[in-house]
């Protein structure tokens, strides 16, 4: 016992000794590559919003809503792409947040492929 517990002390200062001092910063993202984006999409704006998706990936398969957001919840063969919306003063919404999850409680196997692609239709 007394010898797993030497092991798992020095497991751990080993560790935490290879964590650097100092994190390395990393360049903020270019405006203009978020914006050249958007234009080869054919959007005008870089921010997603509900019209877009509808015109991309069509109606949804369910959607839930409870103001002032809403789910839109588009269904694969081996995945179910959410999307998260909050609604916009102009009537719109605007996406928040999107999650790939399994088809159904007793699947045995995730294939998020499909999702993704469905997902990356709308960069």
């Amino acid at each position: 016992m007394k010898k797993v517990f030497l092991m798992f002390m020095f497991c751990f200062l080993a560790g935490c000794a290879r964590v650097p001092k100092e994190l390395p910063v990393v360049a903020a993202e270019n405006n203009a590559s978020v914006s050249d984006s958007a234009k080869r999409s054919g959007r005008k704006d870089p921010l997603l919003k509900s019209d877009y998706v509808l015109r991309i990936l069509g109606q949804p398969t369910l959607k839930r809503r409870e103001p002032p957001s809403e789910v839109w919840v588009y269904t694969q063969t081996g995945c179910v792409l959410f999307i998260y919306m909050n609604d916009l003063d102009d009537g719109s919404a605007l996406v928040r947040h999107m999650e790939i999850g399994t088809p159904s409680f007793h699947a045995k196997q995730k294939d998020s492929l499909s999702c993704l692609k469905t997902a990356a239709k709308l960069r």
